[in-house]
């Protein structure tokens, strides 16, 4: 098998890519490049500029967060396979919320941040699917936040 077909075909498992046609997902996995990190190694961290996304293959990687950026950073999520990272620093044109280590051998697409905007731009589909995407995220982390909230009032309150 392919090094390419095998990309689109990781592509179309990732959930906000399955409904692009061939061709965009062909294009999407020639310009993207393979890259491989180490366990402990760091894909960017909280505050750089966005410059690409990923798509992890394999691995997992934690998503840590500082409250200030400087002081020591909170493991808040951790992603696995399929997971896309990075791609709303790149969206929003903002500096990255977070920094990713990875937490084991991680193997992912980098994709370049001119080439997924592109992309969105050529494709209303993928524009749809990441809004969706990035929406779904929002939602998570404000019930994640809301129930935080909660306990902390509680704890407080004895």
């Amino acid at each position: 098998m392919s090094k390419l077909k095998d990309e689109v075909d990781l592509l179309r498992s990732i959930p906000m890519l399955a409904n692009l046609p061939a061709n965009k997902l062909k294009l999407l996995a020639f310009a993207s490049d393979r890259v491989s990190y180490e366990k402990g190694d760091t894909l960017f961290h909280q505050g750089d500029d966005a410059d690409a996304a990923y798509i992890v293959i394999s691995g997992c990687a934690d998503v840590l967060v500082s409250a200030d950026g400087d002081s020591e950073a909170t493991a808040v999520a951790q992603l696995g396979p399929n997971s896309v990272i990075g791609d709303m620093a790149i969206l929003c044109d903002i500096p990255r919320t977070a920094t990713i280590r990875t937490c084991e051998k991680l193997d992912a697409l980098k994709i370049h941040k001119d080439h997924m905007l592109d992309m969105m731009k050529e494709s209303p589909t993928l524009a749809l699917a990441v809004l969706k995407e990035i929406v779904q995220r929002l939602a998570k982390t404000t019930q994640d936040l809301s129930e935080a909230r909660e306990e902390v009032a509680r704890l407080q309150t004895g």
